[in-house]
């Protein structure tokens, strides 16, 4: 394999590893903007990822007051969640919107998986509302 061509793949391949690293945005979210009116098309891996998550919440409903419990949730969520970074191969305004809207749970997470019950069972709270405030915003 030639040097101009093991190069020539690796420019095409760029894109794709830059897409969704998740260490590319600093600070915090902005709000998310649909297009124009429009729900943003989002890949099929995000949609299943976040479909992924509201059935972990399920799984632990009724177990969040012990926090063993909400730890091993809080490990499930962020492994899914890493994933959807993993999985993404969103580019453009849609992608910077996915940002928007996934970079506020990474705060919930840390709560959920803290010490504090009351402030864990409120982050479950926000996190199930935001979950389901993707089918806003994304299609």
């Amino acid at each position: 394999m030639s040097m101009k061509y093991v190069f020539f793949l690796a420019l095409l391949s760029l894109p794709f590893f830059q897409a969704c690293t998740g260490d590319q945005h600093h600070g915090k979210a902005e709000a998310v903007q649909l297009d124009n009116g429009k729900r943003w098309i989002a890949n099929p891996e995000t949609t299943s990822g976040i479909a992924d998550m509201q059935a972990i919440l399920t799984k632990y409903e009724g177990q969040t007051a012990d926090a063993s419990s909400r730890k091993a949730m809080r490990t499930e969520l962020e492994t899914t969640f890493q994933a959807i970074f993993k999985q993404c191969t969103m580019t453009g305004p849609a992608h910077d919107q996915l940002h928007n809207y996934l970079l506020p749970m990474k705060a919930l997470f840390e709560k959920i998986g803290g010490d504090n019950t009351a402030e864990a069972e409120a982050a479950i709270g926000q996190l199930k509302q935001h979950l389901a405030d993707y089918q806003t915003f994304f299609q």
